[in-house]
């Protein structure tokens, strides 16, 4: 049996993204050139394992409640092979071919980038107020009138 996961995932994106490289160097004689496109699936949530019940805070008598949860953060990343398409390529007449390791390093740091660039993407806010939205809907339903969810700093 697998180990039980406590990720609230709260948003996902899907992500194109062109991947190019252009190996043009002084001291050889013709250029190279290539091209990918990718598609990928970006998930991103709260992990609960580092929630605690020091993180709730209840005023019974106002029916309020604060509830601190961990940071969101990236909780998935995927982008399989099959959704990575060598658009085009150009090598010149007295240069080598891209080689598959330098194909799969162009791959790789298109991954990084990608991953890097979460917080830009919006994909962290939204999986935030994702999560905020949830838990202010299912406290409300527990009877509170006063809900403050807030997000640990790092």
């Amino acid at each position: 049996m697998g180990a039980a996961t406590a990720e609230l995932g709260t948003v996902e994106y899907s992500i194109s993204k062109i991947i190019k490289a252009d190996h043009d160097v002084f001291y050889k004689f013709g250029d190279r050139k290539i091209l990918f496109s990718s598609h990928s699936t970006m998930k991103a949530g709260v992990d609960l394992s580092k929630f605690c019940a020091d993180s709730v805070v209840v005023d019974k008598k106002n029916k309020a409640i604060t509830i601190k949860l961990p940071k969101e953060k990236v909780l998935s990343f995927h982008m399989p092979a099959e959704n990575i398409k060598m658009e085009w390529s150009r090598t010149g007449m007295f240069r080598s071919d891209f080689t598959a390791q330098e194909r799969n390093e162009l791959l790789k740091q298109g991954e990084e980038d990608i991953m890097n660039d979460a917080e830009n993407l919006g994909i962290l806010k939204d999986a935030e107020a994702n999560a905020r939205m949830m838990f202010e809907a299912m406290l409300a339903g527990a009877g509170y009138k006063k809900i403050d969810v807030v997000f640990a700093k790092n």
